[in-house]
């Protein structure tokens, strides 16, 4: 199943069909393949780590509506608004939602990742309390 659908992504934005444009699967299926790249370099590394797993990242034992929002927000500033936009000297509406949506699939990320990626490590299609492991860094970074 996909992380978000065109009506997911109508909800967020309900005036994007307004631009000539009646179908972002296509950039929705980019920024699903390219959040689970985020994953594995914020994410997966460490909770591999953290339970000695030889195993590479398996998307399929994410829970998918966990990423709904943050699938919109990528697709929003990194593949549909790039697409409407004019990239004149002058800022239009869409590269100011660029921008915005940007900075939504930031904060959306790090509360997924602080909260807990909720994923299935053994497969029997439920998440216990100990396979949900949020990233939390007490330590200053300089």
């Amino acid at each position: 199943m996909a992380y978000a659908t065109i009506d997911d992504l109508l909800v967020v934005e309900p005036t994007i069909t307004d631009y000539g444009v009646l179908d972002w699967d296509a950039e929705l299926a980019r920024s699903e393949a390219e959040i689970n790249r985020v994953l594995k370099v914020r994410w997966y590394q460490s909770y591999a780590k953290k339970f000695a797993l030889t195993v590479e990242f398996d998307p399929t034992k994410l829970t998918d509506s966990q990423f709904t929002q943050a699938t919109i927000y990528h697709a929003m500033a990194y593949h549909i608004c790039p697409k409407l936009t004019q990239f004149t000297p002058e800022e239009d509406k869409f590269s100011v939602m660029m921008k915005y949506y940007s900075g939504r699939f930031e904060h959306e990320m790090d509360l997924i990742l602080r909260e807990g990626v909720l994923y299935d490590l053994d497969g029997d299609g439920t998440v216990e309390n100990m396979e949900k492991d949020p990233v939390v860094s007490l330590r200053l970074r300089r």
